[in-house]
């Protein structure tokens, strides 16, 4: 048998991509992977994870070089729209409705993973990858000397020897469970989506002019499109062979996973929760292609890399919540370090010290991502809340984690160094700023929920969001990008100061140029301690170009007739 440098056990998204990213770094890597399906995968595959942001679409686009299939075979995407405002749930004109009214600066893509992962096989084995399909791996023995993996093909069995071993095997996780590496998540959510083989545009959901006239025919529909309620959010996302795919995902403290866990119950329970969604939908319920649900689908993982030589990626380690779509952004981050671990210790380069820094990160990005999910469901309902956290966490995400994505600072351990090696470098700030805001967020749902209606918030209005976006097409050097992280950690610590400002003075009424310390602001505070802290010598004055950004983002309540939907 033929001794491989890399095994994959896994032949979807995250191994091919891994297996790919190897080739190009290094052509003479010998790479094998083994795949349980014999046959292409269907068209709209029963997969999550069709959306892509920024982090992940730099990953397939430039990393990967397959910009020019994309833009040839799959959709592109017209960002995150959100539809807030529950309490009009029968009216989509009335919704607050969030996202871009331009295309963004830096694209991303709608991808129908049965078609992408077919296209992948092709090109992975054009690239020299070795593919074993119709294989079941049955076990994988670990070792100095060369790694066994003890793989059956039919009625064969056979093992084939391997330097490295990467466990790309989805929820199987095949080597988690092996090395006892299981690691429950406390983030309780349920999901259940399915596939309709029709186009769903949100632009036939109404006549009205001026809301079909505020952006091009079409762009609604390319959208991620999420409608937002208390505890919960359903999704609509196109794919490029004219099926959609509809998800409900939800806290079952609020909604139990046993109202949607069927096809008919998951239709009874939009007609309830989302009865326009639920009347647009149900005209093509004949047109059902197929229909999953996943019960506490958040997971996590003791170990992901080691000096030993095996690696965990994808699905099979660990994965947070599909909010804000970041499965692939973690396939991408991951396999990042997997190729700069695998190819310097084929170079002969002792890889001890890397893979200890490598897994410190990614556990602490991990546990920084989470915070953006747990426990926040409650807060899904509440529009001018979930406005300015959306505002918060996309300002995070663009100015922070992507912008070092971008420019290779995840594998540049003088980068690390000076990112997260004291208590106050710029990484331990980020995570205690960020810490703060998601804090400030719940204490704020505990005191109103002001009703919002007929809003249309284009984040790219906001000079704050646009500069940090725009920032991720231009290169940084090595040098260079400290200087900039720190730059727009700065930007953040502004943003963070003028939100608890807007909230302090609606809640306690303090005044709207009160000077703030973001990281130790608290809506908990009485009157007496949020001014004694206003004195503190590292409080932050007001920013007149944030406070001006803000401003357009902070929305009047309004009179209903109804009780606000919960």
């Amino acid at each position: 048998m033929k001794r491989y440098d890399l095994t994959i056990i896994g032949g979807g998204l995250s191994g091919l991509t891994l297996a790919l990213q190897i080739k190009q770094t290094r052509p003479e890597t010998s790479v094998l992977i083994l795949e349980k399906r014999l046959e292409d995968a269907p068209v709209a595959t029963h997969k999550v994870g069709e959306s892509t942001v920024e982090l992940g679409a730099f990953y397939l686009r430039e990393v990967l070089q397959l910009k020019d299939y994309l833009t040839a075979h799959q959709l592109p995407k017209f960002g995150f729209r959100f539809f807030f405002s529950p309490q009009h749930r029968d009216d989509i004109v009335q919704r607050v409705e969030m996202g871009s009214k331009v295309l963004h600066p830096i694209p991303t893509h709608q991808i129908d993973r049965g078609i992408l992962e077919n296209d992948l096989l092709e090109i992975v084995r054009n690239s020299g990858v070795d593919l074993m399909l119709g294989t079941t791996v049955k076990d994988v023995n670990l070792a100095s000397s060369g790694h066994e993996v003890v793989v059956e093909t039919g009625d064969e069995q056979q093992t084939i020897t391997s330097r490295w071993v990467v466990d790309a095997s989805g929820r199987r996780s095949l080597l988690k469970r092996k090395l006892g590496l299981e690691k429950p998540s406390e983030h309780a959510i349920n999901s259940a989506w399915f596939r309709l083989e029709s186009e769903i545009d949100p632009d036939a959901w109404s006549d009205n002019p001026d809301w079909l006239n505020y952006l091009e025919p079409g762009r609604r529909r390319l959208a991620t499109n999420h409608l937002m309620g208390a505890g919960y959010w359903v999704w609509l996302i196109p794919l490029v062979s004219g099926a959609t795919s509809i998800g409900i995902v939800a806290d079952p403290a609020i909604h139990p996973f046993e109202q949607f866990n069927t096809f008919e119950k998951a239709m009874n329970w939009l007609q309830t929760h989302e009865p326009q969604a639920a009347e647009m939908l149900g005209k093509h319920r004949d047109k059902l292609m197929d229909f999953k649900v996943m019960k506490h689908y958040s997971h996590d993982v003791k170990q992901l890399y080691s000096a030993e030589r095996w690696g965990i990626t994808g699905d099979a380690g660990a994965f947070l919540d599909p909010l804000y779509s970041p499965g692939t952004d973690f396939i991408s981050l991951g396999n990042g370090w997997l190729t700069d671990l695998i190819t310097r210790d084929l170079d002969g380069e002792n890889i001890a010290l890397r893979t200890m820094i490598f897994e410190h990160v990614h556990r602490e990005l991990l546990g920084g991502w989470l915070r953006l999910y747990h426990n926040m469901y409650n807060l899904f309902g509440n529009t001018q809340i979930m406005v300015m956290k959306i505002v918060w966490d996309w300002g995070t995400y663009w100015g922070i984690p992507t912008l070092i994505f971008y420019n290779q600072g995840y594998i540049d351990l003088d980068f690390l160094k000076q990112y997260s090696s004291t208590n106050n470098s710029i990484g331990r700030r980020f995570a205690r700023l960020n810490e703060n805001m998601q804090t400030l967020f719940q204490a704020w749902n505990q005191c109103e929920n002001t009703p919002c209606a007929n809003e249309r918030i284009n984040v790219f209005d906001l000079d704050c969001l646009h500069r940090f976006h725009r920032g991720l097409a231009g290169k940084v050097a090595p040098e260079d990008l400290i200087g900039q992280v720190e730059e727009n950690l700065v930007v953040l610590e502004n943003m963070a100061a003028e939100m608890f400002r807007l909230v302090s003075a609606r809640v306690h009424g303090t005044p709207p140029d009160m000077p703030v310390d973001p990281y130790q602001m608290s809506l908990n505070d009485d009157l007496a301690a949020i001014q004694q802290k206003a004195g503190l010598p590292t409080a932050l004055p007001v920013d007149a170009g944030m406070q001006a950004d803000l401003a357009k983002v902070w929305m009047e309540a309004v009179e209903i007739n109804q009780d606000v939907y919960v």
